[in-house]
């Protein structure tokens, strides 16, 4: 059975990301990957490079946004034309909803434009994992249960396993909400750079992005 990486940020996801789009299809062409997805932080900045790269290299290019929510993030790909053309819908109402303050899209936006997209659970602060860690099982439920009525069976819940103390436990609470509401799993890697050796930049990145944000929180 073929992998391919349904969860993936470039340089785009700005002080995040830590690879090229150029450089994450030329991997994935290493690895013999048949598609590869691209799904930067609340934007589609870096999917006309990425579709030409992953095109001129045989690898099928699925495009996508790792979007802020009420509650979360989720994961959206693009299904097909009808998929991208209300991803970028809502990319629009999420960064007008800003009003000086971080964007968060609600929920009614995200059913408005749901039709031709797939959508993912997201990472460890996604809508539905974040409370899960909490410990917070309700609220998992219902924006899971709320997720599955937007999108039905377009909905999955993401498993994600990057060997953290709490990466197991997490897991085996997300596959049996997924059982008890009766939703697809798929299993995702939260790509942020291309080799290990890529680590100190990613971290740099994110140091970067902290402490930028500090400094922005004194003057709000």
């Amino acid at each position: 059975m073929s992998f391919v990486h349904l969860h993936v940020h470039s340089c785009f996801s700005f002080l995040d990301g830590a690879a090229r789009v150029e450089d994450l299809v030329a991997r994935a062409v290493e690895l013999g990957l048949p598609a590869l997805a691209l799904t930067d932080h609340n934007g589609l900045y870096g999917a006309v490079r990425f579709y030409k790269a992953a095109c001129s290299a045989s690898i099928k290019p699925l495009l996508g946004s790792e979007i802020d929510v009420q509650g979360g993030h989720l994961l959206l790909l693009a299904k097909d034309k009808e998929g991208y053309s209300n991803l970028c819908r809502l990319l629009t109402i999420l960064h007008l909803s800003r009003n000086g303050g971080p964007p968060a899209l609600d929920l009614d936006s995200l059913s408005a434009h749901s039709s031709g997209l797939l959508c993912l659970s997201g990472c460890e602060t996604g809508a539905v994992p974040s409370p899960l860690r909490t410990g917070k099982v309700k609220a998992a439920l219902e924006a899971a249960s709320r997720l599955k009525d937007i999108f039905g069976d377009h909905f999955f819940i993401e498993l994600q396993n990057h060997l953290l103390p709490y990466s197991s436990s997490l897991n085996y609470h997300l596959s049996q909400l997924a059982h008890h509401l009766g939703l697809p799993l798929v299993a995702t890697n939260n790509v942020h750079y291309l080799k290990a050796e890529d680590y100190p930049l990613h971290e740099l990145l994110i140091s970067i992005h902290i402490d930028i944000g500090q400094l922005l929180s004194i003057f709000v």
